[in-house]
Protein backbone atom coordinates (compact mmCIF):
# COMPACT_ATOMS: atom_id res chain seq x y z
CA UNK A 1 0.00 0.00 0.00
CA UNK A 2 1.31 3.43 -1.21
CA UNK A 3 1.11 7.18 0.61
CA UNK A 4 0.45 7.84 3.83
CA UNK A 5 -2.80 6.90 5.63
CA UNK A 6 -5.96 8.77 4.37
CA UNK A 7 -8.16 8.98 7.58
CA UNK A 8 -11.23 10.87 5.76
CA UNK A 9 -13.13 13.55 7.49
CA UNK A 10 -16.06 12.43 9.32
CA UNK A 11 -18.33 15.53 10.47
CA UNK A 12 -20.84 15.10 12.77
CA UNK A 13 -24.26 15.37 10.81
CA UNK A 14 -25.42 17.82 13.41
CA UNK A 15 -22.47 20.00 13.20
CA UNK A 16 -24.25 22.88 12.02
CA UNK A 17 -26.40 22.98 15.19
CA UNK A 18 -23.02 23.94 16.70
CA UNK A 19 -22.31 27.12 14.77
CA UNK A 20 -24.29 28.96 17.09
CA UNK A 21 -22.45 27.36 20.22
CA UNK A 22 -19.13 28.10 18.44
CA UNK A 23 -20.31 32.08 17.77
CA UNK A 24 -21.27 32.69 21.11
CA UNK A 25 -17.91 31.29 22.34
CA UNK A 26 -15.96 33.62 19.75
CA UNK A 27 -17.93 36.15 21.01
CA UNK A 28 -17.11 35.93 24.60
CA UNK A 29 -13.68 35.32 24.12
CA UNK A 30 -13.36 38.82 23.58
CA UNK A 31 -14.07 39.72 26.93
CA UNK A 32 -12.19 36.44 29.13
CA UNK A 33 -8.58 36.72 29.76
CA UNK A 34 -6.46 34.96 27.01
CA UNK A 35 -3.15 32.95 27.45
CA UNK A 36 -0.54 33.61 24.44
CA UNK A 37 1.42 29.34 23.97
CA UNK A 38 4.24 28.81 26.22
CA UNK A 39 7.61 30.44 25.28
CA UNK A 40 9.10 27.11 24.87
CA UNK A 41 8.48 25.64 21.82
CA UNK A 42 6.76 22.31 21.60
CA UNK A 43 9.35 18.91 20.41
CA UNK A 44 8.27 17.64 17.02
CA UNK A 45 6.37 14.79 16.47
CA UNK A 46 6.60 11.96 13.41
CA UNK A 47 3.80 10.68 11.29
CA UNK A 48 1.79 8.53 12.90
CA UNK A 49 2.58 9.32 16.52
CA UNK A 50 -0.29 10.68 18.79
CA UNK A 51 -0.26 14.42 20.12
CA UNK A 52 -1.95 15.17 23.56
CA UNK A 53 -2.74 18.82 24.52
CA UNK A 54 -3.39 18.94 28.22
CA UNK A 55 -5.28 21.81 29.85
CA UNK A 56 -3.89 24.51 32.47
CA UNK A 57 -3.09 22.47 35.15
CA UNK A 58 -3.60 25.01 37.72
CA UNK A 59 -7.22 25.26 37.27
CA UNK A 60 -9.14 22.49 39.70
CA UNK A 61 -12.71 24.04 38.93
CA UNK A 62 -13.16 23.86 35.15
CA UNK A 63 -17.06 23.33 34.03
CA UNK A 64 -16.26 22.43 30.79
CA UNK A 65 -13.58 22.36 27.37
CA UNK A 66 -13.98 23.02 23.76
CA UNK A 67 -11.37 23.49 21.13
CA UNK A 68 -10.85 24.64 17.96
CA UNK A 69 -7.95 24.48 15.08
CA UNK A 70 -6.10 27.69 14.85
CA UNK A 71 -5.47 30.90 16.91
CA UNK A 72 -9.12 32.12 17.49
CA UNK A 73 -12.17 30.27 18.58
CA UNK A 74 -13.93 30.03 15.52
CA UNK A 75 -17.10 28.28 14.79
CA UNK A 76 -15.71 26.44 11.55
CA UNK A 77 -12.63 25.61 12.97
CA UNK A 78 -14.31 23.81 16.17
CA UNK A 79 -13.08 20.02 16.77
CA UNK A 80 -15.22 19.11 20.18
CA UNK A 81 -18.13 21.85 21.97
CA UNK A 82 -18.76 22.05 25.22
CA UNK A 83 -21.01 19.41 25.81
CA UNK A 84 -18.31 17.45 23.96
CA UNK A 85 -19.40 17.32 20.28
CA UNK A 86 -17.42 16.39 17.20
CA UNK A 87 -17.46 19.90 15.58
CA UNK A 88 -16.78 21.11 11.89
CA UNK A 89 -13.20 20.52 12.70
CA UNK A 90 -13.21 17.23 13.92
CA UNK A 91 -11.38 14.36 11.47
CA UNK A 92 -12.59 11.59 12.82
CA UNK A 93 -9.17 10.70 14.67
CA UNK A 94 -9.36 13.22 17.99
CA UNK A 95 -10.85 12.26 20.62
CA UNK A 96 -11.25 13.79 24.59
CA UNK A 97 -9.10 13.02 27.14
CA UNK A 98 -8.88 13.46 31.07
CA UNK A 99 -10.26 16.83 32.13
CA UNK A 100 -10.56 18.01 28.87
CA UNK A 101 -7.60 17.35 27.24
CA UNK A 102 -7.49 16.73 23.53
CA UNK A 103 -5.34 13.87 21.85
CA UNK A 104 -5.07 13.39 18.30
CA UNK A 105 -4.10 9.88 16.80
CA UNK A 106 -1.68 8.87 13.97
CA UNK A 107 -1.09 13.04 13.11
CA UNK A 108 0.31 13.79 10.33
CA UNK A 109 2.59 17.19 8.80
CA UNK A 110 -0.98 19.04 7.93
CA UNK A 111 -1.88 18.84 11.80
CA UNK A 112 1.08 21.18 12.72
CA UNK A 113 -0.19 24.30 13.69
CA UNK A 114 -2.09 26.14 16.91
CA UNK A 115 -4.90 24.37 18.83
CA UNK A 116 -6.85 26.53 21.00
CA UNK A 117 -8.89 25.58 24.15
CA UNK A 118 -11.90 27.48 25.42
CA UNK A 119 -12.41 27.03 29.27
CA UNK A 120 -15.50 27.93 31.14
CA UNK A 121 -14.59 27.69 35.04
CA UNK A 122 -16.88 29.12 37.73
CA UNK A 123 -15.11 32.66 37.31
CA UNK A 124 -15.85 33.09 33.53
CA UNK A 125 -14.22 32.07 30.07
CA UNK A 126 -10.48 32.20 29.51
CA UNK A 127 -8.94 30.52 26.20
CA UNK A 128 -5.39 29.02 25.97
CA UNK A 129 -3.28 28.20 22.79
CA UNK A 130 -1.50 24.92 22.07
CA UNK A 131 0.59 24.07 19.26
CA UNK A 132 2.04 20.69 17.68
CA UNK A 133 5.00 20.05 15.37
CA UNK A 134 4.75 16.95 13.30
CA UNK A 135 7.65 16.35 11.42
CA UNK A 136 7.09 14.42 7.72
CA UNK A 137 8.26 10.69 8.18
CA UNK A 138 11.02 9.99 5.88
CA UNK A 139 11.32 6.54 6.26
CA UNK A 140 10.50 4.83 3.07
CA UNK A 141 8.65 1.64 5.32
CA UNK A 142 7.10 2.02 8.01
CA UNK A 143 3.97 0.16 10.79
CA UNK A 144 0.96 1.53 11.94
CA UNK A 145 -0.75 -0.61 14.40
CA UNK A 146 -3.91 -0.92 16.82
CA UNK A 147 -3.98 -0.89 19.80
CA UNK A 148 -1.35 2.24 18.98
CA UNK A 149 2.17 1.11 20.04
CA UNK A 150 4.41 3.51 22.74
CA UNK A 151 7.99 3.30 21.31
CA UNK A 152 7.70 0.38 18.67
CA UNK A 153 6.09 -1.85 21.91
CA UNK A 154 2.34 -2.33 21.53
CA UNK A 155 1.14 -3.86 24.97
CA UNK A 156 -2.17 -5.95 24.85
CA UNK A 157 -4.19 -8.44 26.71
CA UNK A 158 -4.44 -12.41 25.65
CA UNK A 159 -7.56 -12.87 23.54
CA UNK A 160 -7.60 -8.82 22.28
CA UNK A 161 -7.22 -8.27 18.37
CA UNK A 162 -4.44 -6.66 17.01
CA UNK A 163 -3.66 -4.82 13.63
CA UNK A 164 -0.30 -3.95 12.15
CA UNK A 165 -0.58 -2.42 8.49
CA UNK A 166 2.40 -1.64 6.19
CA UNK A 167 3.04 1.42 4.90
CA UNK A 168 5.35 3.32 1.79
CA UNK A 169 6.14 6.02 0.17
CA UNK A 170 7.61 3.93 -2.62
CA UNK A 171 5.89 5.29 -6.02
CA UNK A 172 6.41 1.74 -7.66
CA UNK A 173 3.80 -1.32 -6.87
CA UNK A 174 6.15 -2.88 -4.34
CA UNK A 175 6.08 -6.88 -2.89
CA UNK A 176 5.65 -6.81 0.70
CA UNK A 177 5.57 -9.48 3.62
CA UNK A 178 6.26 -9.63 7.69
CA UNK A 179 8.78 -11.59 9.44
CA UNK A 180 8.07 -12.46 12.58
CA UNK A 181 11.21 -12.86 15.23
CA UNK A 182 13.17 -12.69 11.96
CA UNK A 183 11.28 -15.41 9.80
CA UNK A 184 9.38 -14.79 6.54
CA UNK A 185 5.41 -15.76 7.21
CA UNK A 186 3.07 -13.26 5.64
CA UNK A 187 2.82 -11.58 1.94
CA UNK A 188 0.40 -9.14 2.85
CA UNK A 189 0.19 -5.61 3.62
CA UNK A 190 -2.04 -5.48 6.55
CA UNK A 191 -1.72 -8.46 9.60
CA UNK A 192 -5.36 -9.42 11.47
CA UNK A 193 -4.26 -11.16 14.90
CA UNK A 194 -7.60 -11.18 15.85
CA UNK A 195 -7.24 -13.29 19.31
CA UNK A 196 -3.90 -12.60 20.67
CA UNK A 197 -2.33 -15.60 22.22
CA UNK A 198 1.17 -16.11 23.55
CA UNK A 199 2.20 -17.45 20.37
CA UNK A 200 1.37 -14.31 19.21
CA UNK A 201 4.02 -12.00 21.16
CA UNK A 202 7.71 -11.59 19.75
CA UNK A 203 8.78 -9.16 17.01
CA UNK A 204 7.47 -8.72 13.39
CA UNK A 205 9.10 -6.07 10.57
CA UNK A 206 7.53 -5.56 7.45
CA UNK A 207 9.41 -5.71 4.24
CA UNK A 208 8.79 -4.18 0.88
CA UNK A 209 11.19 -5.17 -1.94
CA UNK A 210 11.29 -2.92 -5.04
CA UNK A 211 13.17 -3.26 -8.32
CA UNK A 212 16.31 -2.39 -6.68
CA UNK A 213 16.48 -3.70 -2.96
CA UNK A 214 14.90 -4.39 0.23
CA UNK A 215 13.77 -1.75 2.48
CA UNK A 216 12.83 -2.70 6.18
CA UNK A 217 10.89 -1.15 8.54
CA UNK A 218 11.52 -0.40 12.28
CA UNK A 219 10.46 -3.82 14.34
CA UNK A 220 7.14 -3.77 16.38
CA UNK A 221 7.42 -5.73 19.58
CA UNK A 222 4.21 -7.23 20.94
CA UNK A 223 4.03 -7.95 24.60
CA UNK A 224 1.43 -8.49 27.25
CA UNK A 225 0.58 -5.55 29.36
CA UNK A 226 2.10 -5.04 32.84
CA UNK A 227 -1.13 -6.09 35.66
CA UNK A 228 -0.07 -4.80 39.31
CA UNK A 229 -1.67 -6.58 41.86
CA UNK A 230 -2.06 -4.85 45.24
CA UNK A 231 0.37 -7.11 48.13
CA UNK A 232 -2.16 -6.33 50.71
CA UNK A 233 -5.08 -8.06 48.83
CA UNK A 234 -6.08 -11.37 50.79
CA UNK A 235 -7.32 -14.26 49.46
CA UNK A 236 -10.89 -15.21 48.75
CA UNK A 237 -11.28 -18.14 50.42
CA UNK A 238 -14.51 -20.58 49.71
CA UNK A 239 -17.41 -21.02 51.51
CA UNK A 240 -16.96 -23.44 54.17
CA UNK A 241 -19.00 -26.65 53.23
CA UNK A 242 -20.77 -28.82 56.23
CA UNK A 243 -19.42 -32.37 56.03
CA UNK A 244 -21.10 -35.34 58.34
CA UNK A 245 -19.31 -38.91 58.75
CA UNK A 246 -19.41 -41.75 60.91
CA UNK A 247 -22.43 -42.18 64.00
CA UNK A 248 -23.55 -38.65 62.98
CA UNK A 249 -24.41 -39.68 59.31
CA UNK A 250 -26.20 -42.81 60.32
CA UNK A 251 -27.72 -41.03 62.42
CA UNK A 252 -28.94 -38.77 59.99
CA UNK A 253 -29.75 -41.26 57.56
CA UNK A 254 -32.17 -42.98 60.13
CA UNK A 255 -33.61 -39.71 61.12
CA UNK A 256 -34.60 -38.89 57.51
CA UNK A 257 -35.77 -42.02 56.93
CA UNK A 258 -38.34 -42.26 60.11
CA UNK A 259 -39.37 -39.32 58.84
CA UNK A 260 -40.02 -39.94 54.98
CA UNK A 261 -42.20 -42.89 56.62
CA UNK A 262 -44.47 -40.53 58.71
CA UNK A 263 -44.58 -38.47 56.17
CA UNK A 264 -46.66 -41.24 53.64
CA UNK A 265 -48.45 -42.39 56.50
CA UNK A 266 -49.97 -39.16 56.86
CA UNK A 267 -50.86 -38.87 53.02
CA UNK A 268 -52.40 -42.10 53.11
CA UNK A 269 -54.36 -41.65 56.04
CA UNK A 270 -55.56 -38.43 55.15
CA UNK A 271 -56.44 -39.96 51.63
CA UNK A 272 -58.44 -42.67 53.67
CA UNK A 273 -60.22 -40.33 55.95
CA UNK A 274 -61.38 -38.41 52.87
CA UNK A 275 -62.96 -41.59 51.05
CA UNK A 276 -64.67 -42.30 54.29
CA UNK A 277 -66.52 -39.26 54.43
CA UNK A 278 -67.62 -39.63 51.04
CA UNK A 279 -68.71 -42.24 51.36
CA UNK A 280 -70.66 -40.90 54.47
CA UNK A 281 -72.43 -38.59 52.40
CA UNK A 282 -73.58 -40.22 49.37
CA UNK A 283 -75.75 -42.80 52.11
CA UNK A 284 -77.23 -39.45 53.65
CA UNK A 285 -78.29 -38.38 50.14
CA UNK A 286 -79.57 -41.47 49.39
Amino acid sequence: MRGPLNSGSVHSPAWKRLLLTGTLLATSICSASSEPPSSAPPDFLTEGASAHLPVPSNLDDILSTSWFRGHEARPEAMIFSPEGLPGPGHSGREMLGTQGSLLIRNVTAQDSGSYTVVLTTSRGRRSVTEQIRVKANSELVWIRTFPENIGHVIQSDLNYSVVLQCWTTLSITPVLYWTFNGKPCWAEDKLIIRRLSREHLGSYVCVVTDNQKQHFSRPVNISLSEVSVDPTDEPIEPDPILTVSGGSAIALLVAGGVGMVALLAGIVFTIAQAHRTDGRRIRICS
